[in-house]
């Protein structure tokens, strides 16, 4: 009985619609959607236009049926027949977009599930809440983790509840960080008990307990003392090292007392961010104590990072114990310690100038005097001597993958040969941080206007193929620094094609530069579809909102992951 009914109300429906006016028809189209029958609604809605073809309400309606059904091709021809105003209506070009983002959703494959996740979520839409839910609960690591990752740029409740269970529930390793990092993010203070317990646990490993740290000091707004008193007295190592933490995250000058027993600490963790924190907040004295007289009395630390950060705090006093201590690390016979000291003259400012020039001119470590070099292009001088060490090193490693080091303490950084390993979502890692650093390098020889920023500008766009993908702009890109980039926009123009393409990928992609996107347009038919993507992404990222005819052309590719990061690029144009 139940399908001859279903035969019978479908036979009916012709009738029905032979009956019934327009705005009767177009109701019904939209009841359908409202149960979430689009399959339903796309029938309504191709009967309602054969009886009222030129109905712009219903062919508006057919569309949002079309697009919700994923019915991406029938909804383009569609839009083809509308009038040049439909056209350019706003609300049916992001139908288009997110018609083919809808239609993705369902893809078994893995990397199409990655762009479209990435392209939903780059467009800050609430509809794709309803995905990062999905992918959150889902089954595969990969997904999940970007899930969470996205899901700090929305403050929904729907997702906080399903990150504080994956808390609870993970057991993936680089997921739980990702999760750890997303309670701090979004400041979900009723976690911050459950995160103390993380950072105390005894078998807790190094990295966790750092970014629950983070995540905890992201979660303060000002600190009791009594809470202070309490943490810096903790017999867990852990919540003594949250204390240093949360008075430096909060320039906490009030509470830098509790913090002197701490220099004694058996823990060298704890004793490191104790001088981390007097270093940073610049503290000479407390209640009439000395700092670095305290320092001094201890006597050289037996841990090596602590030493070295010890000696630059000293330095940045004006100490002679600092520059003696700083000399002996800089001769030290373990690259590592050569390498971190050699950083931490980067960030000492002018006291760092003297020792910064003799390592430059008496090291034989390379990276050493590279981080020196820094350090003398930060305060403007001897620049010819800096730039020429930092030229030297470009142009003969090559072939070494780069990155920025700061394992022995975070306010050193310091360039090393790459120990990036690879991972999931970002194809190509290390090259990809390789690049970024190689660039940092490039636009500090820039910004000095340096006689040679240009020619190794021009070496690393024609030796070096551009890997920044998608993830990798979310993950990794930051805003470039102005002066640096003029080196890369003046390359815009140059007549070698794929020296214009990289720079206009690195300009757009890091400098926001709109100029660069048309010449991404230009080269786009020329290229792979390897680089396609990479200039889909990278129009997408300056937002370009005259690029939107020509991402609308894109969507009638017959390649769906173009088409899925164009209709991502679309709607981002759109909104700005």
């Amino acid at each position: 009985m139940r399908y001859k009914a279903l035969l019978f109300s479908l036979l009916l429906t012709p009738l029905v619609l032979l009956g019934m006016g327009e705005d009767e028809a177009k109701k019904r189209i939209y009841n359908h959607l409202l149960i979430r029958d689009s399959l339903g609604a796309v029938k309504e809605g191709r009967s309602a236009l054969e009886q009222y073809p030129e109905s712009n309400a219903l062919r508006f309606a057919l569309l949002d049926a079309l697009c919700q059904c994923g019915e991406e091709t029938e909804a383009l021809e569609l839009w083809q027949s509308c009038s040049l105003t439909e056209k350019n209506d706003r609300r049916i070009l992001e139908m288009l977009a997110w018609g083919v983002l809808s239609k993705k959703e369902g893809s078994s494959l893995l990397n199409m599930q990655l762009y479209t996740l990435l392209g939903a979520a780059f467009t800050r839409d609430a509809r794709v809440i309803p995905l990062l839910l999905q992918h959150l609960q889902g089954s595969n690591a990969l997904l999940r983790s970007l899930a969470v990752k996205l899901s700090c740029q929305f403050g929904d409740a729907l997702l906080k509840n399903c990150i504080a269970r994956l808390l609870k529930e993970e057991k993936v390793w680089y997921v739980r960080l990702e999760v750890i990092q997303a309670i701090g993010a979004l400041r979900m203070v009723h976690l911050k008990d459950t995160l103390k317990e993380i950072i105390a646990h005894p078998k807790t490993l190094a990295e966790e307990k750092g970014v629950a740290i983070h995540a905890l000091v992201m979660m303060y707004d000002q600190l009791e003392r009594e809470e202070v008193i309490q943490l810096t007295k903790s017999n867990r190592a852990g919540l003594r090292q949250l204390s240093c933490e949360a008075i430096t995250y909060l320039n906490a000058y009030e509470h830098l007392d509790l913090l002197l027993p701490l220099l004694n600490d058996p823990s060298p963790d704890v004793r490191l961010s104790a001088l981390s924190t007097l270093s940073l907040l610049r503290v000479k004295e407390i209640d009439k104590q000395s700092v670095a007289e305290l320092i001094e009395k201890r006597g050289p630390d037996e841990v090596p990072e602590v030493a070295i950060t010890a000696a630059y705090l000293l330095l940045l006093q004006g100490r002679p114990l600092g520059e003696e201590g700083m000399r002996g690390d800089l001769g030290s016979v373990q690259a590592k310690y050569r390498r971190m000291a050699s950083a931490a003259l980067a960030v000492s400012g002018a006291y760092g100038v003297k020792l910064s020039l003799f390592a430059l001119n008496e090291s034989e470590d390379p990276y050493v005097r590279a981080n020196c070099a820094l350090a003398l292009l930060g305060q403007r001088v001897h620049l010819n001597a800096a730039c020429d060490a930092l030229y030297a090193l470009l142009t003969q490693e090559k072939a070494t993958l780069w990155m920025w080091d700061d394992e022995g303490n975070p306010l050193f950084r310091s360039l090393a040969p790459s120990r990036v390993k690879h991972i999931q979502q970002i194809p190509n890692y290390p090259v990809v941080v390789d690049q970024l650093t190689r660039l940092d390098l490039l636009s500090a020889l820039s910004i000095v206007r340096y006689s040679k920023a240009q020619k190794a500008l021009k070496e690393f766009l024609q030796n070096r193929e551009w890997g920044v993908t998608g993830a990798a702009a979310v993950t990794l890109l930051q805003e470039g620094d102005e002066e640096g980039l003029e080196a890369v926009r003046a390359l815009l123009e140059d007549p070698d094609e794929k020296i214009r393409l990289q720079a206009a990928l690195i300009m757009t992609l890091v400098g926001h530069d709109l100029t660069a996107a048309k010449v991404l347009k230009e080269a786009y038919p020329h290229v792979d579809r390897e680089m396609k993507l990479h200039i889909l992404e990278a129009i997408a990222h300056v937002h370009d909102p005259e690029a939107i005819p020509f991402l609308l052309s894109v969507l009638s590719e017959p390649f769906q992951l173009l088409r899925t990061v164009a209709a991502s690029a679309l709607i981002q144009c759109l909104s700005h």
